[in-house]
């Protein structure tokens, strides 16, 4: 995309009237996706400004947005001609409602609505700690650690934004209007996702790793090559680490019974010890472009450790468009984050700077909005926020792993019918365990044979009547199996359709393997985590396999509400490569004289003893000035304040027993999602109803000189 510029055709949410009265973070960051998909934002500040105007990153989360300074008496205009309000006031959604009876409100505040921290002083740190993140973080002494990177707040953002479309979404299918709560601690659970307690007890933290911080597997792991460059080996399953031992002249090791079940066994200590000095002493036999090399022409999934710089200067930003310009009256040229997911049909845009404080005149644009088409909603209907907002719409999701089969979970969990279609064998990450259960909770299974004609003919037949088909097949599998787009479309025209390959629009990386940790590794997180001068981290956070499903089921409520809207079928369009500069994007906020962002360092535990972790009768606690909060040792299940949000739900599973798992992410949209299916659990009941369904015109079956393809990989999107 150009400097600065747009495409000719208006946003999808051009028209709508969005009035942003949230500060730092969260709030703003979700005003900011709705203003880059064409709506009218207005952000509201008192004379003092925004603090988070002192922050670089002010520039990127407040881009395409008018800007006004006002009161709650000078702003009631904007308010009461406002299609949606987010704010960031605890206890403020009731006297909103009252000034708007049509409005989808979403409330933002950063500590939610209910806990013991709700009118607390909050920052990234203090949340970090409150919520798992700092305690979960691997490190070599087994300590709390600072996460440099605000990655639950962002998070919340891109959770708000989806709130405020599927909100529109209800509005207009049903003429009935949602107020609905997304908390930076939602944030938090939405990329912990996978974090499990099992019955009474909470499961801690792994023990000491003698890997530290470079990961928890000997082949899934940062590796340092001859020269002192860094590398991401990710070994994610037993072929990779077959073809690894052949690279590395070691096939022997196939047979050794100390590094037996790869490539997941080789968590374990015993392996550990003994695969750690072998891989190390042979990569630093050869610099790391040599080692990149061979790996790559083995198709051994690897990448280097970039920081942001190098990562911005790679064809992987260029071909997506993921770096954009623009001018601002007092810092010049500002570069930042492109946008992160579009509606192929009409992209949004990055088509101004943030405004300057008290920009805009607050009468001219009371006036405007005032004069501007109103929605209808019947007097009476009320608020109807529990209510599942997607309900109506059938997804089919062919993707397996983690990225994409959590787009998918989302959906379901604001009441959507998906149906997880899985080869006989079951999505290839049900062996992973508990993980799994969250990422597929509120779906329905059936195990279909896609190389077969009969288990083809169902997937069509199910594809018909459907509204969104998801997959994350590697380049040229969907074809192969009747899953491209055209042969959907000819089926179903209407179909919603999404990809989320890992490396976007790259050919040149399009049939690599993307691990979450590769991503993590390219686009500098594990730099900017490690500090200048120190090793690089592996963050444990999964951020690019669960902020891409955040960004994924963006665009699929924005696609559903503008098909509603205006009858026009969209393809959805993010990546994870998107996601690394969306999980980072004040970091990635460019201008000249601009402070360099937060870095890390071994073991980081925070910039100073006032901003830190320490021990108090025996309990860890995080300071942050005046401020300090308990530090969660058992992940975000295990917190006060996610039970005291309704985050979390219980749930019994014959294989596991009771377990405690995250929920429902945005408060008011309805009730948390079902426990996950079990492989083929509905396939009965799903093939009988496809089989029911009106004649339509399906595809020729394969024939005899077109042979079924084996099994093709699915493009992963897994961490450890």
């Amino acid at each position: 995309m150009p400097a600065g510029s747009g495409p000719t055709v208006p946003g999808v949410l051009h028209g709508i009237r969005v009035l942003d009265l949230a500060s730092g973070i969260g709030g703003p960051y979700a005003a900011m996706f709705l203003a880059d998909q064409g709506a009218d934002v207005v952000k509201v500040e008192p004379e003092t400004g925004d603090p988070y105007r002192a922050d670089p990153g002010f520039q990127t989360l407040n881009r395409n947005k008018r800007a006004v300074i006002a009161d709650d008496t000078a702003m009631a205009p904007l308010v009461a001609a406002a299609d949606v309000v987010i704010t960031d006031r605890a206890g403020h959604s009731a006297a909103l409602r009252a000034a708007n009876p049509t409005a989808v409100i979403v409330a933002m505040p950063p500590w939610g609505e209910r806990g013991p921290l709700v009118d607390a002083p909050f920052s990234r740190q203090l949340l970090h700690a409150a919520t798992g993140i700092a305690w979960g973080q691997q490190s070599y002494a087994e300590v709390p650690v600072d996460v440099v990177v605000p990655l639950a707040s962002y998070a919340a953002g891109v959770l708000g934004a989806l709130a405020a479309v599927s909100g529109l979404h209800v509005r207009r299918s049903r003429e009935a209007v949602p107020t609905y709560e997304v908390s930076d601690v939602a944030g938090a659970a939405a990329i912990q996702l996978g974090d499990t307690t099992i019955g009474d007890s909470t499961e801690p933290r792994p023990g000491d790793s003698a890997l530290g911080s470079k990961g928890r597997v000997g082949c899934y792991r940062l590796v340092e090559a001859g020269d002192g460059e860094w590398f991401f080996l990710a070994c994610g399953t037993a072929r990779f680490y077959e073809r690894m031992l052949h690279v590395i002249g070691r096939p022997d090791l196939l047979d050794d019974p100390e590094l037996a079940n790869p490539p997941w066994g080789l968590m374990l200590d015993e392996a550990i010890a003994v695969i750690t000095p072998i891989l190390d002493e042979v990569f630093a036999t050869r610099p790391r472009a040599e080692w990149l090399a061979l790996l790559a022409a083995a198709d051994v999934p690897a990448q280097p450790v970039l920081d942001r710089d190098a990562f911005l200067a790679t064809s992987m930003v260029a071909a997506n468009g993921l770096d954009v310009t623009v001018e601002h009256p007092d810092l010049g040229p500002v570069s930042m984050m492109g946008v992160p997911v579009n509606l192929e049909a009409a992209p949004g845009s990055v088509r101004r700077a943030a405004p300057l404080l008290g920009a805009d005149d607050l009468s001219t644009i009371a006036s405007e909005w005032a004069a501007a088409e109103r929605a209808i909603v019947p007097p009476g209907t009320g608020d109807r926020s529990a209510e599942l907002p997607l309900a109506g719409l059938t997804v089919l999701d062919l993707a397996s792993f983690i990225a994409g089969p959590v787009i998918s979970r989302h959906l379901a969990m604001l009441g959507a019918d998906v149906i997880k279609i899985e080869p006989p064998t079951g999505d290839a990450f049900r062996g992973i365990g508990m993980p799994f259960l969250s990422w597929n909770q509120g779906k329905r299974s059936i195990a279909l044979d896609l190389n077969s004609d009969e288990g083809r003919a169902t997937f069509h037949r199910l594809a018909a009547t459907a509204d969104v088909v998801i997959e994350n097949f590697r380049p040229g599998v969907a074809e192969r199996l009747g899953a491209d787009r055209a042969t959907l479309h000819a089926i179903n025209p209407s179909l919603i359709t999404v990809s989320a390959p890992g490396y976007g629009h790259d050919a040149s990386m399009a049939a690599r393997p993307a691990f979450d940790p590769l991503v993590q590794a390219l686009g500098g997180l594990m730099a900017a985590q490690g500090g200048t001068g120190s090793e690089p981290v592996f963050l444990s956070v999964p951020i690019h396999d669960l902020m891409t499903p955040l960004l994924g089921a963006f665009g699929v409520a924005l696609a559903a509400h503008d098909r509603l809207a205006t009858g026009t079928v969209h393809h959805v369009d993010t990546s994870l490569v998107a996601s690394t500069m969306a999980a980072q994007a004040a970091e990635f906020t460019r201008f000249a004289g601009r402070p360099a962002p937060e870095e890390g360092g071994f073991d980081h535990a925070g910039p100073d003893p006032e901003h830190s972790w320490f021990e108090r009768d025996g309990a860890l606690f995080w300071r942050d000035g005046d401020q300090e909060v308990r530090i969660a040792r058992h992940g975000i299940t295990g917190t006060e304040i996610a039970s005291a949000n309704g985050l979390v739900v219980e749930a019994s599973f014959a294989d596991h027993g009771p377990l405690t798992t995250v929920g429902q992410l945005v408060g008011g949209a309805g009730p948390p999602p079902a426990p996950a299916p079990s492989l083929d659990e509905h396939g009965a009941e799903i093939a009988s109803h496809a089989a029911r369904t009106a004649p339509h015109t399906l595809p020729p079956p394969l024939s005899s000189s077109h042979p079924s393809p084996s099994p093709p990989p699915s493009t992963p999107g897994a961490s450890s």
